[in-house]
């Protein structure tokens, strides 16, 4: 959830970020580039200014020279500073200087207009000029091409730039951060919803705003709520069903072991195989129905919390009576306990839930072989418990499974060594109850390993 929030608020403030640094750019240059182009212009202009100024002084000298002497040759010892040639032509274009270059030329005739209009080269510069009686004449210059223009300063930074720039992040950081927390509000309520149903709470619904029809997300939550409802009512039905029943079982099993002993007084003596399978039977019915019952507290939220369990004479009181009961089918239990570690919880039933994976272990070990059971530390907040067989194992894709009610791996074989199914069902529910959680794998070298972890 924490990823989606933060990839929209990221992807929010970096859109208006970089959506305010074009804008940015952009209005910098829609200023700076008529203020360069002006200022280029500028350049150009007093540049072409100070030249014609400049030739038209020395083309009037000259000028008066040609009417004085009478002779042109005169005219090129007169050239202004900067220009590769200065020349002097009559009205009509007719050079009157020597050497005049063909662009230049070119540049008069046009300026008289005997010449089609065409581009000139930006070097020549013709200007119209009088002598001293009054005669016109034209000057031209050949200049060298023009340096380029000196580079326009850099737009100065608005006064206080940096500080609008940080109030800027701010503000739209801000801004972009309750949009986002707006937005993923429906899906983090729906997420602790789920949470809450999937970690037992049958009451966890989401909060939808009444009236808001239309948006999807709260759309998804009254879905959400419906069908928490419907799982809630359907649980409860059935755990409703196995109180009920296991109760009413409980009346006629006393029933039957009443009769059972008027049986065993008035029978002969053939009669006593049958008489006691019917009593294994009714007490294999009576374990039965204690499981289920126990199943059913456990269904009951925060079932005996609060007492301080040591772990290590919990496993020890357990070992000792697997062990005393594995003896009989040539089979051991030995336990390696780290003493000091507590969990909160109820003892009976934390007692229970190993001794159900003892004892399941106990059943499917190999005969003369024996039952580990490993109590130790993980870090400072945990205790894990390892409960090792040398039995055939579960196959891989039952792990998980092995920890429902009613599941077996071999109907068979769990029939013959009396199994109910319910052992490990009640083991996995205690352990969750309490904070913790039950897994299983097989070993490498054969067997089976169940791991419990409780919080310390």
């Amino acid at each position: 959830m924490r990823g989606i929030f933060w990839k929209i608020f990221m992807w929010f403030w970096l859109a208006t970020v970089l959506s305010g640094f074009v804008f940015f750019l952009i209005a910098i240059n829609l200023r700076l580039t008529p203020m360069r182009d002006g200022h280029r212009r500028y350049f150009d202009n007093e540049r072409h200014r100070n030249q014609s100024q400049a030739v038209e002084i020395y083309g009037r000298t000259a000028a008066a020279i040609t009417e004085r002497e009478g002779s042109p040759a005169l005219v090129d010892a007169s050239r202004p500073t900067g220009a590769q040639g200065i020349y002097l032509f009559s009205a009509n274009g007719t050079p009157l200087s020597k050497g005049v270059p063909q662009p230049v030329h070119s540049a008069v005739l046009a300026a008289v207009g005997t010449a089609p209009q065409r581009k000139l080269p930006p070097e020549a510069v013709v200007v119209r000029v009088l002598g001293p009686n009054g005669t016109p004449y034209f000057a031209a210059a050949s200049f060298p091409a023009p340096p380029p223009p000196p580079d326009f300063p850099p737009f100065p930074l608005p006064p206080h730039f940096w500080l609008q720039l940080a109030v800027t992040l701010v503000v739209s950081g801000f801004v972009c951060y309750v949009l986002s927390w707006r937005l993923t509000a429906p899906v983090r309520r729906l997420r602790e919803a789920t949470q809450g149903l999937a970690a037992g709470k049958l009451g966890s619904r989401v909060a939808v705003p009444t009236g808001d029809t239309g948006n999807e997300l709260s759309d998804l939550g009254r879905d959400f709520n419906t069908m928490a409802a419907r799982i809630e009512q359907l649980v409860k039905a059935h755990q409703q069903l196995v109180r009920d029943v296991s109760h009413e079982l409980r009346s006629p099993l006393a029933r039957l072991n009443v009769a059972l002993e008027l049986a065993r007084k008035e029978s002969t003596g053939s009669a006593a195989p049958a008489l006691n399978r019917i009593e294994y039977e009714g007490e294999r019915l009576n374990q039965l129905i204690g499981e289920l019952l126990t199943l059913s507290r456990l269904d009951e939220e925060g079932t005996g919390m609060g007492t301080a369990v040591d772990l290590a004479e919990l496993v020890g009181e357990v070992v000792r009576d697997a062990e005393f009961e594995a003896c009989a089918a040539n089979r051991h239990v030995r336990a390696s306990a780290v003493q000091g570690l507590q969990v909160s919880g109820n003892r009976e039933l934390l007692r229970r839930a190993l001794e159900n994976v003892v004892r399941n272990a106990v059943c499917y070990t190999r005969e003369g072989s024996c039952v580990e059971v490993i109590l130790e530390g993980h870090g400072e907040r945990e205790a894990v418990i390892r409960v090792r067989d040398s039995g055939p194992g579960v196959p891989d894709a039952e792990l998980a499974d092995i920890f429902r009610a009613f599941y077996r791996v071999g109907e068979a074989r769990d029939r013959q060594s009396g199994g109910t199914g319910i052992g490990l069902a009640i083991a996995e529910k205690t352990v969750a109850l309490y904070g913790g959680s039950i897994s299983a794998r097989n070993l490498t070298a054969g067997g089976l390993e169940v791991e419990i972890r409780l919080p310390v």
